[in-house]
């Protein structure tokens, strides 16, 4: 076959496309420029540092490999969608975006165009087919499975998707990359948001993104002032550390007020949600009835948990969990399991408890 892998200039990318060529496909590498020249400081995929070692494994390997540009793509699709979820109140995964847009959507699109008849990536995460149809399953290493991040994948491009590290551990990785001697055998682990390089997502609203300080007030649940804040686009929901108050009980996080610039703190309990609703739905199941029994995941490495689905318009549904979960997020992806297959997922957009936001939906 041939065999287009995206590759990143990290160990799982360079691995990919090694364990390809060993078996006897047509392998062409391509990298996808995402940082304007002045921005080759930044040091992760799409940058300049990843790009040279993209191509010295690309060398190592033996393949073809070329770069393409999608600076602007990966900049309305995933920066300026990060940086306008802080600034809505959410908590935006731009992992997610990043796959919906760029990787399984223009990369997919490009390997197709040059007649290639998959796309590999270096997720740990496995497909499988099934009495004629394919499937999403989780990787078999439980600490390094990602296919949380690829509920977005369209239903109908799943046959021309490969993932070939879904079967391994990351230990296995590199142990075959050592084997392989690829030069990013020992290459370290890539940020949780690969273009937040120094200090947390705060700095990079200021310091990258420009975003202005706006100062507000840190309140109650019964709108007592508690403190002030430099901006509510700082906080996330749960987050407990880091507030400025302190003394007396633990507070958390329960909600953030754009419209008011405020920050709302309440008890652990506060914190928790038991219904929330999400948009955006994708389905890479069969679409089930109107409401049904299945498990959700909230958040990367979080435990799903058993819940009621309530089908609505416009791609919208409604989520009840059996038990309440803390800091369910607006901006979070909540992604639907059978066991080990993801049935699919969407944007959770709000949360709260039964009683104030289940006649809503």
């Amino acid at each position: 076959m041939k065999i287009v892998v995206a590759m990143s200039g990290g160990v799982d990318s360079s691995v990919t496309a090694a364990l390809l060529k060993r078996a006897g496909h047509e392998v062409i590498g391509v990298t996808l420029r995402l940082f304007a020249e002045q921005k080759n400081a930044v040091k992760c995929c799409g940058g300049a540092d990843s790009a040279a070692k993209a191509r010295a494994s690309a060398q190592a390997v033996g393949i073809r490999h070329y770069f393409k540009s999608a600076q602007g793509l990966f900049s309305k699709a995933v920066i300026d969608d990060f940086v306008g979820g802080y600034l809505s109140g959410a908590t935006p995964n731009p992992c997610v975006e990043c796959n919906r847009h760029l990787k399984f959507a223009y990369l997919y699109d490009l390997a197709r165009s040059m007649d290639a008849d998959c796309l590999a990536t270096g997720h740990y995460a496995v497909i499988k087919k099934e009495e004629g149809r394919y499937g999403l399953y989780r990787g078999v290493d439980p600490l390094k499975d990602q296919s949380y991040f690829l509920y977005c994948l369209r239903k109908n491009q799943l046959g021309h998707v490969l993932f070939p590290l879904g079967g391994l551990t990351k230990k296995e990785v590199r142990r075959l990359a050592a084997e392989f001697g690829l030069p990013t055998a020992s290459e370290p682990e890539s940020n949780d948001i690969c273009f937040v390089t120094e200090g947390g997502y705060d700095q990079y609203l200021r310091k990258v993104a420009g975003v202005k300080p706006k100062p507000g007030y840190i309140v109650d649940m019964a709108g007592k002032r508690l403190g002030r804040h430099n901006g509510f686009f700082n906080f996330t929901v749960g987050q407990r550390r880091g507030t400025g108050v302190y003394g007396g009980a633990r507070l958390y996080v329960t909600e953030i007020r754009p419209g008011t610039n405020e920050v709302v703190l309440g008890p652990l309990e506060a914190a928790r949600s038991s219904v929330f609703e999400i948009k955006g739905l994708n389905w890479l199941a069969e679409v089930p009835e109107k409401e049904f029994k299945t498990s959700v995941q909230i958040r990367y490495h979080h435990k799903p948990e058993p819940c009621s689905v309530k089908l609505l318009p416009a791609g919208r549904a409604g989520v009840f969990l059996d038990s309440p979960q803390f800091a369910v997020a607006a901006g979070q992806s909540a992604v639907f399991y059978d066991g080990d297959r993801v049935l699919g997922g969407g944007i959770i957009f709000r949360a709260g408890k039964a009683g104030n936001i289940e006649g809503k939906i």
